[in-house]
């Protein structure tokens, strides 16, 4: 008996050590694809990249309301990792960074407000390099009269209900340009039941998938409406474009889309709306809410109407909740009267 438990006394430790160096291989492959400095590029978000880069986008389906991407260098199979408001890039095997629906370029824009008969396109001062313009068109009002919209994309979320329930306490109405989201019928509910407008958005926000083509783009869109009606009985016909109608990252999976996307959803009876103020929390995760509350007043300046652009994400967006309020205040301080977006109010869209 001695001798036979002497012959296997070294199993466990063998074993022992097997496992530890299957540990260490494991712990130094991860290391191995943290991104390495190349270079420094300054992008705000991945749509800021143009269309015809070497670079694909790849959607995860993320967690807490964050969304997960992954860059690929087409040319040599690298990949660049890239944060929200950082300059940060690596080359690795494969990287994946987060971060929210993208504002249109980060552009400063300025709108003016015109009869509906006719438009009028003010000059932007752009801080990308692509120029972006917005159009706005305007029921008839005095003269003196401004008008303040507030949007919310990507809801619902468990930020839902606190933003009703601030908009409540100061008696103003805001729309909130949805998503699907499951067990969330009661939140798409309460938006209608409280006297907000109810608008769409996307139904699987996955631009790989709804920027294929103009039928697939439609598809996402009547599954997004037919669920809103479903659920509220709105059969809603306001809509906004993820990215924003000027978006370029839709080049990468059908070059040139959105201009045919533009003419054809008005065609089918629907109102695409963009924005001209960009509260930016969409650069980032929870910003600071005193650095969102600053961009509004910067953007609303000289303004008759305003659309401003807010997100309802959830956990990513608390600050957003946290800033509403003094947003709040700041433009009804300013003279603006804060209305829901219907299929009568003014009309900012973005042009190129």
């Amino acid at each position: 008996m001695k001798k036979n438990s002497g012959k296997y006394y070294y199993i466990p430790i063998t074993v022992t050590f097997v496992m530890l160096f299957v540990m260490f291989a494991v712990v130094l492959s991860s290391m191995s694809y943290k991104p390495v400095s190349v270079n420094t590029v300054e992008k705000d978000s991945a749509y800021d990249w143009p269309s015809d880069s070497q670079y694909d986008f790849v959607e995860t389906e993320g967690r807490n309301g964050i969304k997960y991407y992954v860059i690929t260098q087409n040319s040599t199979q690298t990949t660049t990792a890239l944060l929200p408001s950082q300059s940060v890039t690596g080359t690795t095997n494969e990287s994946a960074f987060f971060i929210e629906e993208p504002t249109y370029n980060h552009s400063s824009t300025t709108a003016t407000a015109v009869p509906t008969d006719a438009s009028a396109v003010a000059t932007t001062t752009a801080s990308s390099v692509a120029q972006t313009t917005a159009t706005t068109a305007k029921p008839q009002r005095n003269s003196d009269e401004k008008v303040a919209y507030l949007t919310f994309d990507d809801g619902p979320s468990v930020n839902t209900e606190k933003i009703l329930d601030i908009l409540d306490r100061y008696d103003v109405k805001a729309t909130f340009f949805v998503i699907y989201h499951k067990k969330m019928e009661s939140k798409y509910q309460a938006i209608v039941e409280r006297g907000h407008t109810i608008a769409l958005h996307s139904y699987t926000h996955s631009y790989r998938k709804i920027y294929a083509s103009e039928k697939a783009y439609f598809e996402d869109l009547e599954k997004i409406h037919d669920y809103v009606e479903k659920v509220t009985g709105v059969d809603s016909r306001i809509i906004r474009f993820p990215g924003g109608s000027s978006n370029t990252i839709s080049n990468k999976y059908h070059k040139g889309i959105m201009k045919d996307l533009k003419e054809d959803v008005t065609e089918k009876g629907f109102i695409y709306h963009d924005w001209n103020v960009d509260s930016t929390d969409a650069s980032g995760i929870n910003r600071d809410p005193e650095l969102l509350i600053e961009k509004v007043k910067t953007g609303i300046k000289k303004k008759k109407v305003i659309n401003i652009l807010m997100h309802d994400t959830g956990k990513s967006k608390v600050t957003t909740v946290e800033a509403l309020p003094d947003i709040i205040e700041y433009v009804l301080s300013q003279g603006y009267q804060i209305e829901p977006l219907t299929e009568e109010s003014d009309v900012i869209q973005h042009t190129r």
